[in-house]
């Protein structure tokens, strides 16, 4: 007669606990450090700050959670992240204004869309780097989820 039993479970997957302090520090230090090392240049990063801060908040704070949960943290992958990221909801918020054939939401979405290709990878990047550079080791190695 045939035993029936359960077949082996998969392998748990690896994952990272990341570390609050760290990662709340570099949050707010990352565009920070970037703005006050390059703010002499026309003053554009201190708009910046001011323009893309509330959704660099809203969006890259979940974003970034869900992220580091399953990866290492480089600032080079951070920086790629964004990038993509900014580029979807550009044109996804581009899509909606030519549907809609709203002219003003369209130049708007190109405003945001040319500050926030340049500086979401940027503060990304800060963050990253910030953020490796605060972690403790214990944050640092793989785990099983």
């Amino acid at each position: 007669m045939h035993n029936l039993t359960l077949p082996p479970q998969p392998p748990f997957p690896v994952g990272y606990i990341i570390d609050p302090v760290a990662f709340f520090i570099a949050l707010i230090a990352g565009p920070l450090l970037f703005t006050a090392a390059s703010f002499w240049v026309m003053l554009i990063p201190v708009f910046a700050l001011g323009l893309g801060g509330p959704l660099y908040l809203a969006i890259g704070t979940p974003l970034l959670l869900w992220y580091l949960r399953r990866h290492d943290g480089n600032p080079n992958d951070l920086a790629v992240l964004a990038l993509m990221v900014i580029g979807g909801l550009g044109l996804l918020a581009s899509i909606t204004a030519l549907i809609t054939q709203d002219r003003d939401a369209l130049l708007g979405v190109a405003f945001y869309f040319g500050f926030g290709i340049i500086f979401a990878p940027i503060w990304a990047y800060f963050f990253g780097r910030v953020y490796q550079y605060l972690r403790r080791d214990f944050f640092a190695k793989p785990r099983n989820l």
